[in-house]
């Protein structure tokens, strides 16, 4: 049995059901033979960034489903493989489980600067999990099992295997012999699972109790435990009020009466308003971010911090905590709730408090959608994204490029199902929406999923319209052009001194560009209009996309600058 065959029967046992990639030289006996096994289906993206973020779409939307599944992309060497790296990068930085394989050289020529030689194992060391490189057909099955263990224990994120083309073509004597029973890897610091230390949880129990201003803090971790309703449960049992992290969204409805919507950067007021006046924060599967924190040295300067989270490398690393839980979210969640010392408090003046924070700009932001236009006459983005949560219910899955828009969804679409967000967050990377969508609707194919995407970074992987018109993908496309990079352009209005450069974007005509792939459009440019088109794409069966002319003045507000603290936080630009 040849290597490549070995490839293929790895993934089958691995429950392997699609395939993301683009062939080349390196890797063709492998795809040779997915071929003619046809074991899973294989998508052809048009660009290899654009493979890894369909692979992406399948690990995180299938965790909340009976059938969890880790993304498969494939390429080839070279310029195949240094392709994969930001998608690579970008599921690292957002834990997310992800095996690439990746054709290499044959071992002769290896480091010889031969065709399409590139390093990927030392490029990609640094942003996976691990990396292997079999260098033999023994090693094979043992690198692709071990892979997909390491992607998924612990802390979730990317792993690479890198196969030389002799290997591949390799013969082996014994054939395909992996036994799942007596595979037992020794993989010291990966194989970390560890379970709630009870005298933590007593410790944290007691710091809940006592407090009189809390607030947690819902990370990832949150959505990739699927513990959302576990922690709905933990937040009433004990009155508490949550704030969510980007990525921590979707993890129980946000119109909860505990909810405080988003915290951070471009976070609710009454969020980031509660965390600067908390007494107590109670971090759940976060890593506190700067984009969440602001200015580190002022940031929970007079709260304790329970830090519950899976990594140990992320307890103390940023925030000094009170109380560390190194353990899975759910189970330390499940925990806590058993604990027949915890209480429920009432906290009156705490929510009144949260309450009046609410309620700073609250008037003027629903004047702000009312109107449905901006400074220069043209659609705000908020008004679109509420008519989207009013048409959808808030139950639909949205999936977001980053920028401007990606802000606005977060703070204004009505998040009702669990595990129904789907963004780039800390790498914040252009160009994810498009192929991440292919990926999210192939594993939750009864669910409607909206594409969201800015003028700038749709044009980054626009090309995979292709594998939507090849694979009759059916996705909801949304564009919002504003003619701009918002974004960075807002960054310019607010410090400097509006001066606009490098964001300005001449663009082609959208509606062509659908035509070409066989994708009904739409243009919308009145208010009236916006409901109507977003209903229209609801219903239609297949891929639809919608283009908006966009106000470039739109802001994202409230706003905490960057390296600043929440006492910074701008909330208008009314003079």
């Amino acid at each position: 049995m040849k290597g490549s065959e070995l490839v293929i029967k790895a993934l089958i046992d691995k429950g392997v059901r699609y395939v993301f990639g683009y062939t080349g030289g390196a890797i063709m006996p492998v795809f040779d033979e997915m071929e003619k096994q046809k074991a899973f289906s294989f998508i052809m993206s048009r660009h290899e960034q654009g493979a890894a973020f369909m692979a992406q779409g399948v690990s995180r939307a299938s965790l909340s489903t009976a059938n969890p599944q880790v993304g498969v992309c494939m390429a080839t060497s070279g310029p195949g493989a240094m392709n994969l790296v930001t998608g690579i990068a970008d599921a690292g930085m957002d834990s997310v489980p992800l095996v690439a394989i990746t054709g290499q050289v044959p071992t002769g020529v290896i480091a010889t600067d031969a065709f399409q030689e590139s390093d990927v194992v030392g490029v990609m060391m640094p942003l996976t999990k691990q990396t292997y490189m079999p260098l033999s057909v023994e090693t094979i099955e043992e690198s692709i099992h071990e892979a997909f263990l390491v992607a998924t224990v612990g802390r979730g994120g990317p792993v690479l295997v890198d196969i030389p083309k002799d290997v591949q073509n390799q013969e082996s004597a014994d054939g395909y012999r992996f036994d799942p029973v007596a595979f037992d890897p020794s993989l010291a610091g990966v194989l970390h699972s560890p379970h709630p230390d009870r005298d933590a949880i007593r410790r944290a129990v007691a710091l809940i109790n006592r407090s009189e201003r809390p607030i947690i803090l819902c990370g990832h971790g949150i959505i990739a435990a699927d513990a959302g309703e576990v922690m709905k449960w933990f937040a009433e049992k004990a009155n508490l009020p949550v704030a969510f992290t980007l990525h921590g969204l979707s993890a129980f409805p946000v119109d909860h009466p505990l909810s405080l919507g988003m915290v951070g950067m471009h976070g609710t007021v009454e969020s980031n308003r509660a965390l600067l006046n908390a007494d107590l924060i109670i971090s759940l599967g976060m890593r506190f971010d700067d984009r969440v924190t602001g200015n580190l040295a002022t940031f929970a300067a007079t709260a304790d911090v329970i830090h519950v989270e899976i990594d140990p490398s992320e307890i103390d690393k940023n925030v000094k905590t009170s109380v560390a839980i190194n353990a899975s979210v759910s189970g330390a969640l499940h925990q806590l709730i058993k604990n027949p010392e915890l209480i429920s408090k009432p906290r009156r003046l705490w929510f009144e408090s949260i309450e009046h924070f609410r309620g700073e700009i609250t008037e003027e932001i629903q004047e702000e959608i009312l109107s449905g236009v901006g400074k220069e006459g043209q659609l705000l983005m908020k008004t679109i994204v509420s008519k989207l949560s009013d048409v959808t219910g808030g139950r639909d899955i949205i999936v977001a490029d980053v920028g401007q828009h990606q802000m606005i969804l977060a703070r204004f679409y009505n998040f009702q199902t669990p595990n129904s967000w789907f963004t780039s967050g800390g790498a914040g990377t252009m160009g994810c929406a498009l192929p991440m969508a292919i990926g999210v609707k192939l594993v939750r194919p009864d669910e409607r999923v909206w594409s969201v995407s800015g003028d700038g970074g749709f044009q980054m992987n626009i090309q995979e319209l292709g594998s939507v018109m090849e694979h009759e993908v059916d996705i909801k496309i949304l564009l919002f052009n504003n003619g701009y990079l918002g974004m960075v352009r807002q960054w310019q209005t607010l410090f400097y001194d509006g001066r606009f450069a490098g964001t300005p974007m001449k663009n082609p005509d959208f509606g062509k560009i659908a035509a070409a792939y066989g994708i009904p459009y739409r243009q919308v440019s009145e208010v009236a209009a916006i409901e109507d088109a977003i209903s229209e794409a609801a219903e239609h069966r297949g891929a639809f996309m919608v283009e908006f002319l966009c106000d470039p003045s739109e802001v994202v507000l409230p706003m905490v600058p960057a390296g600043g603290g929440i006492t910074d936080m701008i909330t208008s630009l009314k003079k």
